[in-house]
Parts: structure tokens; C-alpha cells; sequence
């Protein structure tokens, strides 16, 4: 902070609406023991609870092994969440495409994102990092997806591996990203629980349930599921990045607050009068 820099005198401020907090608001002291009384009750209770549970043994795996065969794929994983608890999955896509709408709500403005063309010279070191990892990370993710039916992988993870090298070619400046203003990045983002909800009701004709694949059916059905959710979420996840509203512009009132000071500094009205921190010193002495 510059020296010439007025300090607000938060002597004289001792009223304003920021800083004036008698306890009054707090509530009665018996109210907050009750209350911490009750909250100590409960926990001690559950406590009990857990410690009296009778120990069973483990149905669900066992379960899982010996339904596993209707899912359409070997990878218990999969089979859980794309088949028997789907609509876990469907709703965290639909989570992550809310966020992105959320982002996207923040800050609609168009803007370039990532380097100028002239800043695109004598970046050797960044230039071959995208030549080597982006064709990696594209090669990798459709393996991880293939492969998601019979061992560990899947679309999460093949879409964060997508989103990665995609988040790297717009910080290279290689790619310039539209935000989710646009039509075809909305439409991209919402496919996956778009696929997801419409296969769901495709099928309901034929088994009566939603979300429940016919015999013989379930292993295309979940695969093309798959490629579409990691399509889905590789875009949400690099919209994330790329929308993130822009920074404001530096309040110029942060250069009037100490920053050893009272943090509510900056919220006191510009009309109350400064001293030089210099001089209270020497009166005091």
C-alpha cells in the first residue's frame, strides 16, 4: 500500500451497520444450550446405535456376481452403474450440466480465450506438449471407453482425459474454444443425458420398466450410452474452464484498506475522515 494512501479511522465508525453487533440477534443463552444439549443427545445415540448393529455378512457383492450376466457387460462397475443404479449416473450428469449452466449464467460474453497469434512464436517446450499428449490422451480415452465394459474405465474417466487435452489445446491457443453461448457446444453438453433419458423410455415397450435393457440388447445399448456420455462430459468439463467469468477490474477502494487491518475496511462509507497513521504515533508520544 502506497504511503500516501488514506486510512479509514475505524474509531469514528464504530456505528455503521457492518460493524455494530451487540449480541442481541445471538438468541437467549438457554436456547443455544438446549440446542447443543439435544445435538449431543443425537449424536451419542447414534453412536450407541452403530455399536449395538449386528454384523451380517455381505449380500450385495454376492448379489451383483450372480446378476451380473443380465447386465450386458463383464465389469461389475459398469454393470452397477449404467444398468442396475442408472439413475445415479443420469443424475450426475445432469449435475454437471447444471453447473455449466450455472457458469455460463454468471458471464454470457463472447470473449477470445487463450494466447494471441503473436504470442504463438518461440513456445517450443508447449507446442510439442500438445503434439505428443493430445493424441495420446484422444487414443487413451476411446481405449478406456471401449474397455470400460470389461475393466476398469469408462466414460468419467474417458471424459476427464478428453476434457484434459482439450483444456491444453485452448491454453496452447491451438484451439479457440466458443462458449456455451453457443448452440452446438449447448446441444453437445446435453446429448449424453439427452441419449441416456431416451434410450431409458425406448425400451419401456418392451420391458416395462425405464431404464431396463431388453435381453440381448443391454450391451449396445450401454455402449453407445458410454461414447456419448464421454462426448458429453469432456465438453461440460472444458466449458467449465473456458466460461469461468472474467476477473473484474481491481476496486481502487482496496488501496485505502490495511491489510493488517479491520477486513471490513473497505464496506465503511468514502466520506469518513482519514489520519496518517504517521501522525497518531507522534501525538501518542
Amino acid at each position: 500500500m502506497s504511503e500516501s494512501a488514506p486510512r479509514p479511522r475505524l474509531s469514528e465508525a464504530a456505528d455503521h451497520a457492518l460493524l455494530a453487533d451487540d449480541g442481541t440477534r445471538d438468541g437467549p443463552g438457554w436456547l443455544r444450550g438446549l440446542l447443543g444439549g439435544v445435538a449431543a443427545l443425537v449424536l451419542v445415540g447414534l453412536g450407541w446405535a452403530l455399536m449395538q448393529r449386528t454384523p451380517r455378512s455381505a449380500m450385495i457383492p454376492d448379489l451383483i456376481a450372480h446378476r451380473l450376466p443380465e447386465t450386458g457387460v463383464s465389469n461389475p462397475v459398469t454393470g452397477v452403474l449404467l444398468n442396475f443404479r442408472s439413475y445415479d449416473t443420469l443424475l450426475e450428469v445432469a449435475v454437471l450440466v447444471t453447473a455449466m449452466a450455472a457458469v455460463w449464467s454468471l458471464d454470457r460474453g463472447s470473449r477470445q480465450f487463450g494466447r494471441a497469434p503473436s504470442e504463438m512464436s518461440n513456445q517450443e517446450v508447449l507446442d510439442a506438449l500438445v503434439r505428443l499428449a493430445v493424441p495420446v490422451a484422444f487414443l487413451t480415452a476411446i481405449y478406456l471407453t471401449w474397455m470400460g465394459s470389461s475393466d476398469p474405465g469408462g466414460a468419467f474417466q474417458a471424459g476427464a482425459l478428453l476434457a484434459g487435452a482439450g483444456v491444453l489445446l485452448a491454453v496452447s491457443g491451438v484451439l479457440r474454444p466458443p462458449t456455451a453461448g453457443s448452440l452446438t457446444v449447448r446441444a453437445a453438453a446435453a446429448s449424453g443425458v439427452a441419449v441416456f433419458v431416451a434410450v431409458g423410455v425406448a425400451v419401456m415397450p418392451w420391458t416395462g420398466s425405464f431404464m431396463a435393457y431388453p435381453e440381448g440388447w443391454a450391451y449396445p445399448l450401454i455402449l453407445g450410452i458410454e461414447v456419448l456420455l464421454t462426448f458429453s462430459i469432456a465438453v461440460v468439463l472444458v466449458e467449465l474452464f473456458v466460461d469461468v467469468p472474467a476477473v473484474p477490474d481491481p476496486d481502487p477502494s482496496l488501496a485505502t484498506v490495511d491489510p493488517l487491518g479491520d477486513p471490513l475496511g473497505r464496506a465503511l462509507p468514502s466520506s469518513l475522515p482519514s489520519e496518517d497513521p504517521d501522525s497518531g504515533q507522534e501525538e501518542e508520544g
